[in-house]
Parts: C-alpha cells; sequence; structure tokens
C-alpha cells in the first residue's frame, strides 16, 4: 500500500469512528431510562404521555402537564421493573385469560353487538390489537406483584375499628325525602298552559279531598313516578321550600318546571343517619386489602430497584418535562 493509499484509509477509518462515536452519543441521549437491558427512549415515553393524555377529558397543560407527565414517568420506571422481574420468573398471560378479559369488558359495558364495539374502540382511538396489548400488559404487571407480596389478613374487629374512626366523616347519611311525582306536559308554545294547569289543580284537589293518586293519574292518562329518596340539599329551591312544610302523603300544588307543570308527593322523611357497618363491610375490607397490596408492590419495586441496573437521564427528562411546562 502507497503512502497515500494509507493516508486515505486512515481518514476513513477516522471518519468512521467519529461517526460512530456520534451515533453513540445519539443512541444514549436518545435512552430516558435503562433497567437492565430494558430501555425506554424519549419517543417512547412521549408516545406513552400522548396515550395517557388522550383517555382525559380535559387534559392537563402547563405545570399541571408537568406534574402529570412525572407522575406517570414514575410508574412507568415501574412498570419497567416488574417486567423485568416477570421476564426473570418467565410469567406469561395466556391468550384465554386476554379474551376473558375482553368478553367481561364487553358485557359490563353492553358491548356484546360487534359493530359497537368497534366503535366504541374507534372512539377511544384503539384497535382490537391495541386493546388486547394493554390487557396483556396490565394483567402481567399484576399477576407480577401478586407472586411478590403476601395477602393482608384482617378481622372484623379491625374492620369496625376503622369504621367507627371513619364514621362521622365518611358514612353520614344526610336528610332525606322520598318522594314521586306526576309531570304535565305543555306546548312548546305554552298555548295550552291554562288548560293544563287547570287538569292539575282539579286532580290535587280531589286527592286532597280522599281521591286515590294513582286512580285519578290512570284516568288523566299520566305516569306516578317514583324520584326514590332524595337528599334535601340536592332540591330545587322551589321544591324544597313547598316540602319543609309539608305532612308525609302530602302532595304539592301544581309547580312550574322545564316543559310542564309537576305535582309531587312526599312519601317519607328520613332524618339524618349513618351507613351501618353491614352495608360497607365488604366495601372497607376491599379498601385495606387493596391499600396493603399498593404498599407491599412499592415495596417490592423498591427493593428490586436496589437488586436491577436501573439509570435514569435526569438531565433529559428535566429538559423535557421543562418543555411540557413552557409548551401551554
Amino acid at each position: 500500500m502507497n503512502r497515500r493509499s494509507m493516508v486515505v484509509t486512515c481518514v476513513g477509518i477516522s471518519l468512521l469512528a467519529v461517526a460512530a462515536a456520534a451515533a453513540d452519543r445519539f443512541v444514549v441521549e436518545a435512552v430516558l431510562v435503562r433497567v437492565n437491558d430494558r430501555i425506554m427512549t424519549m419517543t417512547d415515553f412521549q408516545q406513552r404521555l400522548q396515550v395517557e393524555l388522550s383517555q382525559i377529558p380535559e387534559p392537563p397543560t402547563g405545570t399541571q402537564l408537568e406534574s402529570f407527565a412525572r407522575g406517570l414517568f414514575d410508574s412507568v420506571v415501574n412498570e419497567m421493573i416488574l417486567l423485568e422481574r416477570a421476564a426473570e420468573k418467565r410469567l406469561k398471560i395466556d391468550d384465554s385469560q386476554v379474551n376473558n378479559a375482553i368478553e367481561n369488558l364487553r358485557e359490563q359495558n353492553n358491548l356484546q353487538d360487534d359493530a359497537a364495539f368497534e366503535e366504541a374502540l374507534q372512539s377511544a382511538g384503539m384497535t382490537v390489537d391495541d386493546l388486547r396489548a394493554r390487557y396483556r400488559h396490565s394483567m402481567l404487571l399484576q399477576r407480577t406483584a401478586q407472586s411478590e407480596v403476601t395477602p393482608t389478613e384482617i378481622t372484623e374487629q379491625e374492620l369496625l375499628q376503622l369504621y367507627e374512626e371513619q364514621k362521622e366523616e365518611r358514612y353520614r347519611v344526610p336528610p332525606m325525602v322520598e318522594l314521586e311525582q306526576l309531570f304535565f306536559p305543555i306546548a312548546a308554545d305554552s298555548s295550552d298552559r291554562d288548560q293544563v294547569l287547570q287538569r292539575a289543580r282539579g286532580l290535587v284537589e280531589r286527592v286532597r279531598s280522599g281521591s286515590d293518586l294513582r286512580a285519578e293519574a290512570t284516568l288523566a292518562g299520566i305516569e306516578v313516578q317514583q324520584l326514590g329518596a332524595i337528599p334535601e340539599g340536592d332540591l330545587r329551591p322551589d321544591l324544597k321550600q313547598t316540602i319543609d312544610g309539608m305532612e308525609e302523603n302530602d302532595i304539592t300544588d301544581p309547580l312550574e318546571t322545564g316543559g310542564g307543570l309537576q305535582v309531587v308527593r312526599l312519601i317519607e322523611r328520613r332524618p339524618a343517619s349513618f351507613q351501618t357497618f353491614e352495608e360497607v363491610e365488604d366495601a372497607i375490607r376491599r379498601e385495606v386489602s387493596m391499600s396493603a397490596y399498593e404498599q407491599q408492590t412499592r415495596g417490592v419495586v423498591e427493593r428490586l430497584k436496589g437488586e436491577y441496573l436501573v439509570e435514569i437521564n435526569e438531565q433529559r427528562l428535566e429538559e423535557m418535562l421543562q418543555d411540557l411546562a413552557g409548551a401551554a
């Protein structure tokens, strides 16, 4: 090889080395998180952030968006750690498990019709494959966490103690009234208002004189509608004022309301009270179990952080978060 060829060759090798070094730097800069050999790039996280934001009716902006993204980032890092643990344990989710989960979703949301199901997916910006991947991902995370934690046992006495401690704040039931109504529709142009008002007043007078409400409603071609038990504080001001002076089984004079006239019967008054322990026992048990499960899962993740190689590009993370905050 002559001297000129050698120089050209050396220059070529040097340029290739520089290009390779630059490529290495680009890859390192693009990696936001590494958990052992599992990585998440800036693009990966930004795509995940967009997916999560698309599920929120009113996505946050400015500093709230920055806070949301930071919380999501922490969650994604924890997911990566659990996924690494799942790989170690060779945990998998069978297709049948995913199929069952999707079938339950469709049943709970009345989406048994394929066309309705497809429409719901499209409105959420998802495909069936996207949904399956999301379920498989979340189920694998849950199974991994469950394989690391110990079920929490809690006695009925402990549940009762929690109930008593939280009773005043969480289980108070406000004063309520149980109501039913008759609704007399009025034409949109109110041309028949006087006639309808006369009919309603006549019905009220006959019922107050001893006539049966349901019989009168049937003769008038009007249905007696059950309104159920309603907190007094949720009543319309005019209706609340009227009911305040009534006895049980009394009915109101016709009241103006949207689209017509309303006659209301007070069935029962219910004073302020508390939900009973028996009514909320199962809910408290689930809440305590979930709290213990989440606490243990956080402990598992913290322990695995000490066992795994976890590297976060803090500089790129802060730059990204600041860009989000300043974008609004």
